[in-house]
Formats: C-alpha cells, sequence, structure tokens
C-alpha cells in the first residue's frame, strides 16, 4: 500500500544506529520512548540512547524517536524490534 513509509528493511540495525546518532548530535532534541508489554498490559516510558544499547531491543514491542533539531527539523521514526520493520516520519 505505501511501500516507501513502512519497511521490512535489512537495514533495520542500521537505521536504529542513525537514530541514535542523530539524537546525539549537538543541535538534537527530543526522546525516546520504548513500549513494553507488562502483565498483559503495555507500557510506555521514555528511555536515553546509553540505556538503549543495553538492552535487548527485542525486549520491546515498540521503539518510538521523537526527535528534531534547533533548525527546526521535526521527525519520528518508529521501530518494531520482532518484526524488523520500521516507519521514519518527518514533519517539516
Amino acid at each position: 500500500m505505501f511501500p516507501d513509509l513502512i519497511s521490512r528493511a535489512p537495514d533495520f540495525e542500521h537505521q536504529l544506529g542513525a537514530c541514535v546518532s542523530a539524537m546525539g548530535q549537538d543541535d538534537a532534541f527530543g526522546q525516546i520512548l520504548v513500549f513494553e508489554r507488562m502483565h498483559g498490559t503495555l507500557r510506555m516510558r521514555p528511555i536515553d540512547s546509553a540505556d538503549l544499547a543495553d538492552t535487548d531491543i527485542d525486549d520491546y514491542e515498540m521503539v518510538v524517536f521523537d526527535g528534531g533539531t534547533l533548525s527546526g527539523d521535526s521527525w519520528k521514526h518508529v521501530f518494531f524490534p520482532r518484526q524488523r520493520t520500521h516507519c521514519f516520519v518527518y514533519d517539516a
């Protein structure tokens, strides 16, 4: 339907690393949110990039990078680790 928006990308790990890197840039702002299922309930919590790197990403149902730059860029990148899919949204 929208092949460019959602991909079962072989570059999943590369895109994930690019998001972590982008969030670490000097002019970047935003947050990383992880969604995990606990006792049947889906829970969301913020996580910093160092903690994300220290965990098995497959523990999460979804990881959302909600970022931007001081120059006015705004973007979201949603990852579904177990399916190795992701979706990038650029908010101009």
